[in-house]
């Protein structure tokens, strides 16, 4: 009893250290760590160097690009099956422009033709939005049967054919040269991140897709502009894939009609999905989705660097994405 008032005082032992939780939250990056160690030991040579790391970021920065943009859409519930199809249209869109014989080869300015593909792609995932939004037709569906229409209209108009010639070395420069000894692909990956991250952490429109994620008719009845926001967060990953698609053309100098965006589709939402058990289970944001990016780099390099078969590489990336979320839902069903 306390003295002063008569109240029962109330032993506090030790706080009991939740071993669920703090796998759930920091499972990924405890997973990263342990890689990274592994691969270090078996190959000190090369793994552990800093030419190695810039080449992992490097090899993720277009996986990164199109995730980032992909978890804009996620954050609202929404899914985008069209990023890859419109990866290829940035990449080949810009290189087709750009390639273009013209009588004056200065007339078409490399940044104006950037912000060109971009807006399309933004205007295109926009009526994306207004299809699923106004019309609701469900995302899934929708993105799905638009990236089809992308794909075949990107093969119409090429005839199949990729653009090798002609393409400005002003291009390349975006995908093959370097800032202060960074990759440009990772110095616009990173810079991509973090705008993303402060539109969604730190503006009110961020906050307001977090609200529409996570209770949709609760955020209409706050006075949300809930089938807006769709559009948005549609405009915003289509000309993130775009941008994907771009920097993927510069890097190799070519503008290919099909097979570049697709190769980066599965791997975009395991990066999305992995990221949203660690840090801050069951949320999707922008560092774990950077985190998830970076495990999948390390998964690849560190296998292909020991000689291990590439099949492995599918198969760790895919028990890994089962642990994580399982993780996650354990953790959201002891808080529900």
């Amino acid at each position: 009893m306390s003295v002063e008032d008569g109240t029962p005082e109330v032993a506090v032992g030790p706080k009991r250290v939740d071993i669920v939780s703090f796998l759930a939250k920091y499972g990924v990056v405890l997973s990263l760590g342990t890689l990274i160690i592994v691969f270090s030991i078996a190959r000190p040579d090369v793994f552990p160097t800093v030419g190695n790391f810039l080449s992992i970021m490097n090899q993720i920065s277009i996986l990164g690009m199109i995730a980032l943009g992909l978890t804009v859409c996620l954050v609202m519930g929404l899914f985008d099956l069209s990023i890859g199809a419109m990866a290829t249209l940035g990449g080949y869109a810009a290189a087709r422009v750009l390639a273009q014989d013209l009588s004056d080869p200065g007339a078409i300015d490399v940044v104006w033709v950037v912000v060109l593909v971009l807006s399309m792609a933004a205007i295109i995932g926009m009526m994306n939005g207004v299809l699923v939004s106004y019309l609701g037709i469900s995302a899934f569906i929708e993105t799905l049967a638009a990236g089809s229409i992308i794909t075949g209209a990107i093969l119409g108009v090429s005839a199949s054919r990729t653009v090798l010639r002609g393409i400005p070395p002003e291009f390349l420069v975006i995908g093959q040269e370097k800032l202060v000894g960074i990759p440009n692909p990772v110095v616009i990956m990173l810079g991509l991140g973090f705008i993303l991250w402060v539109f969604l952490e730190h503006t009110q429109p961020g906050r307001s897709m977090y609200a529409i994620g996570g209770n949709r008719e609760a955020a209409r009845l706050a006075g949300i502009a809930v089938k807006r926001y769709a559009l948005v967060a549609l405009g915003i990953c289509a000309a993130c894939a775009a941008l994907g698609g771009l920097v993927a053309a510069a890097n190799l100098g070519a503008g290919r009609p099909q097979g570049v965006g697709e190769a980066y589709l599965l791997n975009a939402f395991a990066a999305v999905f992995i990221g949203a058990s660690t840090l801050r289970p069951g949320q999707f944001h922008i560092l774990g989705t950077l985190i998830g990016v970076i495990l999948i780099g390390v998964i690849n390099n560190g296998l292909s660097i020991m000689g291990i078969p590439t099949f492995w590489r599918y198969i760790v990336q895919g028990i890994l994405l089962i642990m994580a979320l399982f993780a996650a839902g354990v953790l959201q069903v002891r808080r529900g």
